[in-house]
């Protein structure tokens, strides 16, 4: 699984739980009263992000966008790219290494 998917989480602009790498990001609620802050939860362990919770969405943000291009770039190369052998091998021979 890649550290966080291009979908993962976002909604209207604002995250949602997400997965990054091994840990998840829960924001803070929506609601009226939110019980919890944001935090980053990774089996037993679990860490409040009081202060930069709106930081750590922004990165979120960010590394989906950069992962998107990455994936659209990639993409856009290998349909690009030739078929064709390498220097000095011909289709349907094997290297001599």
């Amino acid at each position: 699984m890649s550290p966080l998917s291009a979908d993962d989480g976002v909604r209207d602009g604002r995250i949602r739980a997400a997965r990054a790498g091994k840990w998840t990001y829960t924001p803070v609620s929506q609601d009226p009263a939110p019980e919890k802050g944001a935090t980053l939860r990774h089996e037993e362990l679990e860490v409040g992000l009081h202060y930069s919770s709106s930081i750590f969405e922004e990165f979120l943000v960010a590394v989906g966008r950069i992962q998107t291009e990455f994936h659209r770039r990639s993409q856009v190369n290998q349909e690009a790219a030739p078929l064709t052998a390498p220097a000095g091998e011909r289709p349907g021979r094997t290297s001599r290494v």
